[in-house]
């Protein structure tokens, strides 16, 4: 519980600037009956500095390779412009809209390592995210367990085709687009992805049988 009161407060302040704000908490126990158990959580922080954002720039771990995406576009999915108090919550928004953007592409093991640097006379932080796109992936097979021939038609219908580039964010579209003709229990756990990284091909399995009663 500390721990987690600890982690709120500093990611609080980490969100209106205060990049090396610091957190502690400590529990005083004020009685005890029983199983029953009163106590005080008394939380310090320390804010420092304010910090505003400085450079933000997209990278390739590896010049040899560059992005498949532009560095421009990429930048445009930080919701943080120079000049604004720098946040640790904005940073995380923008490396999810990374990753959802090169789903989309097909570079499902994609990795984005976000770098910052301080200076502390301006009083601004710099970020470079530095992203490994690995490679990219097209659709092999498809493959549906558990359901007519007629639903197997309409299923496919939302999901790429084979050959086409892997667009992994169609995986969760695929249960909205179709939750009147899928089973009432069907989830993302029904769904297995297999990738053959010789071929750069993924098979996707749908499994919508049911479990035979005991």
């Amino acid at each position: 519980m500390l721990k987690t009161a600890e982690v709120g407060v500093r990611g609080a302040l980490r969100d209106r600037g205060y990049f090396k704000a610091t957190a502690t908490a400590r529990l005083t126990p004020l009685w005890r009956e029983g199983t029953d158990i009163s106590v005080v959580v008394v939380i310090s922080a320390t804010p420092g500095p304010q910090y505003r954002t400085g450079d933000i720039r997209i990278e390739s771990t590896d010049s040899r390779y560059p992005l498949a995406i532009s560095p421009e576009i990429l930048r445009g999915l930080i919701p943080l412009q120079r000049g604004e108090l720098f946040s640790t919550e904005r940073v995380r928004t923008g490396l999810e809209n990374l990753g959802r953007v090169y789903g989309r592409e097909g570079y499902v093991d994609m990795t984005a390592e976000p770098e910052t640097q301080v200076d502390e006379e301006r009083r601004t932080v710099d970020l470079v995210v530095k992203i490994d796109q690995q490679a990219q992936y097209r659709v092999g097979s498809i493959e549906f367990l558990g359901v007519e021939s007629m639903t197997r038609e309409k299923l496919i219908a939302s999901l790429p085709k084979p050959r086409e580039v892997f667009d992994s964010t169609k995986l969760n579209e695929f249960f909205k687009v179709n939750r009147a003709i899928l089973p009432s229990d069907a989830s993302r756990d029904d769904v297995s992805v297999r990738r053959d990284d010789k071929t750069r091909m993924v098979a996707i399995s749908f499994d919508f049988r049911t479990c035979p009663p005991n």
